[in-house]
């Protein structure tokens, strides 16, 4: 598993080294970009693709997160972090020798997961031709020979191109030249089906592969960033990857086991100051979802600052929940057992909530000025009061109850000194279902929720929320929006005075950062405006919008990337043997493998 990951993060930093090279340097009247896609073989599981590096590198400079950058302040705290990165990695001197090449478009594409190695192929449009490449590949052939003396050089003629081949340890690096294009990969026979589609020996494709063409329908065209994933068979080479034969699910439960989205793809633009992406999540046979209704918006405020709200599709039920349960494999934690743990204690499940509950379910961020902490919490709509009221009741018996004004209100008082300063707690009124961290937090909404018409003005009388929710489609399964300003301003205003005294006396000397040149409040706030995210059901999937300084699907992509580190496994674990036979895996929609 280490050569793999050595690989893919080769690959990943190739395809990030280049566009941020590109961020320095811009070159004008670049030629039209052509689809990268054509370069990719047909059953690609996972593409990434700069179609544009110096449009994407002018438009950039324009946005708000670029300008921030470029404050006198942030450039002062920048420096000192920067200069470390230079000094000990040689980084930024890398980008600028890469910078030389003038890479005009990029691309990135993982075509298998077989025999625990993505097998992955990457491509640099070079605008400054082939003597600054040929330069860095040069160097690195010195530093890998230095590190690696018993690996082995090869170099082959294929169709007219020259090939080179670097092995060792069960790690081979493979490149080629072709025209203008400089193409890399982590093995011999991907590379030569590239050349063969770069000369157009092979015809089939990803450019041409149906769920490709399918989303890309819905995607802007002239994106700074495409990205497109075959969801369903990257799940499946990833399950047959890490379940041993013994956790294998029968056929039937298998297929019911089969994710219902069966490709994304995503593009990122940069649109003026702020930043657009799309994403569509194509799920073939999808029937039509509840839609929102705009309920739990009465239990916001002009000043509330994030919003969010969903209408989730009804769970499905798999034949093993419909008949007779069967024993679950050695190492699998059954799904009953998690709907119990998730909603403790017993006998409140998933199922019941569903069928007491919404469609609509939120949550919501207030935090008025001069006010100490923030007040989030949830809200469900009640979709049948006497469901509601048994789910609530058996679900939190243990927690204390109260009645007030027609307000159900249970709240935990734990023995412990740390449990009795933690008191979450979950109100039931006649419309909605709320959950907050403290009984204090609930009581202004669940007065709100209570009401037989909504009170006061809401988010509705907002400008910046209906500005930024008029740059995204009208929302039907989900909405989100943010008001990043004023979030912002309070967060540092806590976090700031902290870093501050870290940074005098606290911080251990040497340290990488001068907390003391932290920017002020107001340097970053200024480049900061509201978010918005909006999803609908289109033919054949969803598709979901989002717009801001940056946007909510980024967002998500980051902290989604940190839990998924934090998660995933360095190694298998002490049950799974290295050696247990896998099963097949089962073909892949569309056109056969086409390397030669």
């Amino acid at each position: 598993m280490k050569s793999s990951v050595v690989a893919l993060t080769l690959g990943t930093a190739c395809l990030a080294a280049g566009v941020a090279a590109v961020l320095i340097w811009e070159r004008p009247n670049a030629e039209r970009p052509v689809s990268a896609a054509r370069f990719a073989p047909a059953e690609t599981l996972l593409f990434a693709e700069c179609p544009d590096l110096a449009a994407t590198a002018g438009r950039w400079r324009e946005t708000d997160l670029s300008q921030m950058l470029q404050e006198p302040e942030v450039q002062a705290f920048l420096a000192q972090p920067l200069a470390a990165l230079e000094n000990g990695k040689g980084f930024p001197a890398a980008l600028a020798d890469l910078a030389r090449t003038q890479p005009r478009q990029a691309f990135l594409a993982v075509a298998d997961l077989n025999q625990n190695m993505p097998h992955a192929v990457g491509g640099l449009a070079l605008g400054g031709g082939r003597a600054a490449m040929d330069a860095l590949i040069a160097q690195a052939r010195a530093q890998v020979q230095t590190a690696s003396p018993q690996g082995q050089w090869e170099r082959q003629d294929y169709g007219g191109f020259q090939i080179e081949s670097f092995r060792t340890g069960g790690i081979t690096l493979a490149w080629a030249f072709a025209k203008d294009w400089y193409f890399a990969a982590n093995d011999v026979e991907l590379l030569k089906g590239t050349l063969d589609r770069f000369t157009g020996k092979l015809a089939t494709s990803l450019e041409n592969a149906p769920f490709y063409r399918r989303c890309g329908r819905f995607l802007p065209a002239r994106p700074d960033f495409r990205l497109f994933a075959q969801s369903g068979a990257l799940s499946d080479r990833l399950l047959t990857h890490w379940i041993t034969p013994a956790q294998e699910t029968q056929p039937e439960e298998k297929s019911a086991a089969q994710p219902s989205i069966r490709a994304a793809a995503l593009a990122s633009r940069f649109e003026g100051r702020r930043m657009r992406d799309t994403l569509f999540l194509y799920r073939p046979g999808a029937k039509l979802e509840p839609s929102l209704n705009g309920k739990t918006l009465g239990l916001t405020t002009p000043t509330t600052l994030f919003y969010g709200a969903l209408a989730p599709r009804a769970a499905s039920t798999t034949p093993s929940q419909r008949g007779n349960p069967k024993q679950p494999a050695p190492g699998a934690i059954p799904v009953e057992f998690l709907q119990a743990a998730a909603l403790n204690p017993p006998p409140a499940t998933l199922a019941q909530f569903q069928t007491a509950f919404g469609p609509e379910h939120a949550l919501l961020l207030d935090w008025p000025e001069k006010t100490a902490q923030p007040g989030l919490f949830l809200a469900s709509e009640i979709r049948d009061p006497a469901a509601a009221r048994r789910f609530v009741e058996s679900a939190f018996r243990a927690w204390a109850r109260s009645e007030a004004s027609g307000v159900s209100l249970w709240t935990f008082a734990g023995n412990s000194p740390d449990q009795a300063r933690f008191h979450p707690s979950v109100a039931l009124t006649s419309r909605h279902f709320l959950a907050g961290l403290s009984p204090e937090s609930l009581q202004p909404f669940a007065s709100l929720a209570n009401a037989p018409l909504p009170g006061g003005p809401t988010l509705q009388q907002s400008p910046a929320f209906l500005g930024a929710m008029a740059a995204v489609p009208r929302p039907q399964t989900a909405v989100a929006y943010l008001d990043a300003r004023p979030l912002f301003e309070r967060l540092y205003g806590i976090l700031r005075p902290a870093a501050l005294l870290w940074g005098n006396g606290m911080q251990p000397p040497g340290g990488a950062v001068d907390f003391s040149k932290l920017p002020s409040a107001e340097v970053i706030a200024r480049h900061l405006s509201p978010l918005s995210l909006s999803a609908v059901q289109t033919e054949g999937g969803t598709l979901v919008e989002s717009t801001g300084p940056v946007s909510f699907l980024e967002i998500g992509a980051g902290l989604g990337g940190i839990v998924l580190r934090a998660a995933l496994p360095l190694k298998p674990s002490p049950g799974v043997r290295k050696d247990a036979p896998r099963q097949p895996m089962a073909p892949l929609e569309g056109p056969a493998p086409s390397t030669p």
